[in-house]
């Protein structure tokens, strides 16, 4: 199994593709901004995508997914959470539930986590217990925003500490380049990032 992080757009979003190996059966995360790059990359995997996971409905993680769902026939799974604020043509397909698994028919586990606070709909993904896939939730060094619609920070502190709760050994894959490097293990995380050292709300409210 691999996975691939293509950075896309002008404001260092990452959009990720996973799976079983080349000419296996694949997933695209958050895809945004450059559909025809992305459909290359699939190609150079010889990827049958069977899915478009959407970590949180902002549209810099959804701008292609309709693009590159017509070219490849894969469903949309994003959480329902999402559905209120998504516009145009990105309907979803499968609604992500927390603690199940994307159903994604390839042989690596993906377990998906609901963690809003960022965004209602916000999810967070464990991929064959190696890869921790944040979205907006969790950047390197740092999280996601709250005063944008749908945020709330209080929720985003419990988000956070859930996956605090996590393995020191996953790999943060972060929805932005907007770190010290594009990803660190959560081990890291929990000892050099603000956002995760902090124990009271207090404490998280005043990381910059």
């Amino acid at each position: 199994m691999f996975l691939e992080a293509l950075r896309v757009g002008t404001i260092g979003n990452f959009c990720y593709l996973i799976g079983d190996e080349d000419g296996g059966n694949g997933v695209v995360i958050d895809p945004a901004f450059d559909p025809d790059r992305i459909m290359s990359c699939l190609k150079t995997h010889r990827l049958n995508v069977t899915q478009i996971i959407l970590t949180h409905h902002h549209f810099d993680h959804i701008d292609a997914a309709a693009a590159i769902k017509a070219r490849t026939g894969a469903a949309i799974l994003a959480h329902k959470a999402c559905e209120p604020f998504l516009r145009g043509s990105v309907r979803i397909d499968v609604p992500a539930v927390d603690g199940a698994e994307a159903a994604w028919q390839g042989n690596g586990r993906i377990e998906i986590l609901h963690t809003p606070g960022h965004s209602p709909g916000g999810i967070c993904l464990i991929v064959a217990d190696t890869w921790l896939i944040t979205g907006d939730t969790l950047f390197i060094g740092n999280c996601g925003r709250t005063d944008l619609e749908g945020g709330d920070a209080k929720v985003l502190y419990k988000s956070l500490g859930r996956l605090k709760r996590l393995s020191d050994k996953l790999i943060v894959c972060p929805g932005h380049d907007y770190g010290s490097a594009p990803s660190r293990t959560l081990g890291e995380e929990k000892r050099l990032n603000p956002a995760l050292s902090a124990v009271t709300f207090e404490e998280f409210l005043a990381v910059p």
